[in-house]
């Protein structure tokens, strides 16, 4: 025998092929387990829809207005009527509208400038003319009325600065920048100079002083204590005038 190539082994032999019946009655079966499914989900499909129609439909708010408030008939009020007895625990209670109290009047002043015009001698400082003024380091600045009456009963009033330092350190490089230049001299009689004045006409003296001519044309009389770090000020127009009204000024302290 003559051979016309490489000769191989064969292929392993495939399953047996099955008998006609059997096929058929395998599809037959494939057509049962098809219909019997659509069946079951025809079925729940019909329940799910019964039990859909058991419940109301949701309202439709297509096109629906918010709600407002009704309005009271006029001539009447709204009702405001709360429930009687405490309300839940956690409940917040209604917000408190009214203002909450304060420790004194709202006059502007800090602490220190309120403890300051405590101090002031009423009989001439009119405590409730006092505001707040600025003045370099000071710890309270207060620019006040004064009403004085001299030996003859005329009454004079002017304005006044009183001003406190935390020390007479403070007070000192503040004073000096206006007394620092300027010679010793009689205040009385001049302008432009520095010395020292007695209060209330005592002799006794108490504290230093300089008069000056400011650059606005005011007179002005600086004095600084020596038992405390303050300033007071007057000024005036006139030279005379002020040198008359700063002698009717009694203490200014009353402590």
């Amino acid at each position: 025998m003559s051979q016309h190539g490489p000769s191989t082994p064969p292929g392993p032999p495939g399953p047996p092929l099955p008998d006609p019946h059997t096929r058929r009655g395998v599809r037959w079966t494939i057509i049962g387990v098809v219909i019997s499914t659509a069946i079951a989900l025809i079925s729940l499909y019909l329940q799910a829809q019964q039990s859909r129609g058991d419940q109301p439909d949701p309202p439709d708010t297509t096109g629906s207005s918010p709600a407002v408030p009704v309005r009271p008939p006029a001539g009447e009020s709204p009702d405001t009527t709360t429930p009687s007895g405490p309300p839940p625990a956690g409940t917040p209670g209604p917000a408190d509208s009214s203002p909450a109290p304060r420790s004194g009047p709202d006059d502007g002043l800090t602490t220190a400038e309120h403890d300051l015009r405590d101090s002031l001698n009423t009989d001439q400082w009119s405590r409730e003319s006092c505001s707040h003024t600025v003045w370099q380091g000071a710890t309270a600045a207060l620019y006040c009325t004064v009403t004085t009456v001299d030996l003859y009963g005329v009454t004079g009033t002017g304005k006044a600065s009183v001003v406190m330092y935390a020390t007479k350190t403070d007070r000192d490089s503040v004073f000096q920048t206006y007394a620092g230049g300027l010679p010793e001299g009689d205040c009385e009689a001049q302008v432009n100079v520095r010395g020292s004045w007695s209060e209330n006409n005592t002799g006794q003296a108490a504290g230093d002083v300089v008069c000056f001519l400011s650059t606005t044309g005011q007179y002005v009389f600086l004095c600084s204590y020596y038992d405390r770090p303050a300033l007071v000020q007057i000024t005036g127009p006139d030279q005379a005038s002020l040198t008359a009204w700063w002698h009717t000024l009694e203490p200014v302290f009353t402590d």
